[in-house]
């Protein structure tokens, strides 16, 4: 996988219930060690690989490092954070679950500490990062396989010259407590594709602010998957997103009446802003 963002959070926890071999765990016979092959890349640890259970157990950071992750290691929380493809997953020593997104992936082994490496199950991390296994029993190789990289978005100056964005309401002036719809629609009037690119679940958002001061968000408190998504939009193709806001603050507090500037926003990752913005006014009863 190219130009990744993941975030994996491994933590070791002390206590009885936990499998961990202590760090002087004898290394397997070589005729036991397995070989992985990333991409037809051949990964050298300085930890051997293992089976454990059936399961190939190998170095966090080798893992990581094959499939062209970041990863950052506290030794002191024993905490390793890896950015790859903007996805939080967690997995915590001793479990037999790990946390993808909103996925939850059963281990058959659970992490485990040897000879000073974090050692974590190959298919179970490898595959919640997009991979494919191969096992292959005749020469005890496993092979990882990451996909292509996804089509890269819409460049600037097309985006510029085939998107419309367009920001409605049903009216412009409002009684206090009149819920207001807001409308955001993108066009592509282009005569090829637009693909957009995002950087979690969310596509869209809404603010309205007054006397420049942000007073409420749509997205404000609302989860999001937090990985790359796009967003693609066929030549003469429209897509509408619509909320509605009930005249009441980030606090949930009624706002006073007065103007009010409603924002429609493209939460995309590109430079061009991809935004349209509405004046209304809330007139005292």
């Amino acid at each position: 996988m190219k130009a990744a963002r993941w975030i994996l959070t491994v933590m070791a926890v002390a206590g009885p219930s936990i499998a961990q071999p202590p760090s002087d765990a004898p290394a397997p016979p070589p005729e036991h060690v397995p070989r992985i092959v990333v991409d037809g890349r051949v990964v050298q640890t300085d930890v051997l690989p293992r089976i454990v259970r059936g399961t190939t157990l190998i170095p966090l950071r080798f893992v990581v490092e094959a499939l062209g992750a970041r990863m950052t290691w506290d030794p002191r929380a024993r905490e390793a954070v890896i950015v790859y493809e903007g996805q939080r997953t967690v997995i915590q020593a001793g479990e037999d679950t790990l946390v993808a997104g909103d996925r939850s992936i059963q281990l058959r082994t659970p992490v485990q500490v040897i000879q000073g490496r974090t050692m974590v199950p190959l298919r179970a991390v490898a595959e919640s990062l997009g991979a494919t296994l191969r096992w292959d029993p005749a020469t005890r190789t496993v092979y990882v396989t990451t996909p292509p990289a996804p089509p890269a978005p819409t460049p600037a100056p097309e985006l510029r010259q085939s998107l419309a964005v367009d920001l409605r309401t049903d009216q412009q002036t409002y009684a206090p407590g009149t819920p207001i719809e807001l409308t955001l629609r993108l066009e592509n009037q282009g005569d090829q594709p637009v693909r957009l690119q995002m950087s979690s679940g969310q596509q869209y958002d809404f603010l309205v602010l007054r006397d420049g001061q942000e007073v409420w968000r749509w997205s404000q408190g609302r989860s999001f998957i937090q990985t790359l998504t796009s967003l693609v939009l066929a030549p003469e193709e429209t897509r509408s997103f619509t909320v509605t806001w009930d005249q009441r603050d980030a606090q949930g507090n009624p706002v006073p009446p007065g103007q009010y500037i409603l924002v429609g926003r493209i939460t995309h990752t590109g430079s061009t802003p991809l935004e349209e913005r509405e004046v209304i006014t809330i007139v005292a009863p």
